[in-house]
């Protein structure tokens, strides 16, 4: 979805554990940081809209211990 949006450049990194497992499956987007929870793969269109349009999505949550 990122090539065909014209965003080649964007990288998807696996992790171990971003913490709040409870909230799961998580994301954080780079470089503004914000936090994504309990994402499913229909949320892939709004994370690409995230990060090419600047478009928060509805799963957006605040990072933990915050």
């Amino acid at each position: 979805m990122l090539i065909e949006r014209g965003a080649p450049e964007a990288r998807v990194t696996a992790c171990d554990c971003l913490g709040p497992c409870f909230d799961g499956p998580n994301a954080v987007l780079y470089p503004d940081g914000v936090w994504y929870a309990q994402l499913e793969p229909d949320d892939a269109g709004s994370l690409v809209e995230h990060l090419i349009d600047g478009i928060v999505g509805p799963k957006r949550v605040d990072p933990p211990g915050e």
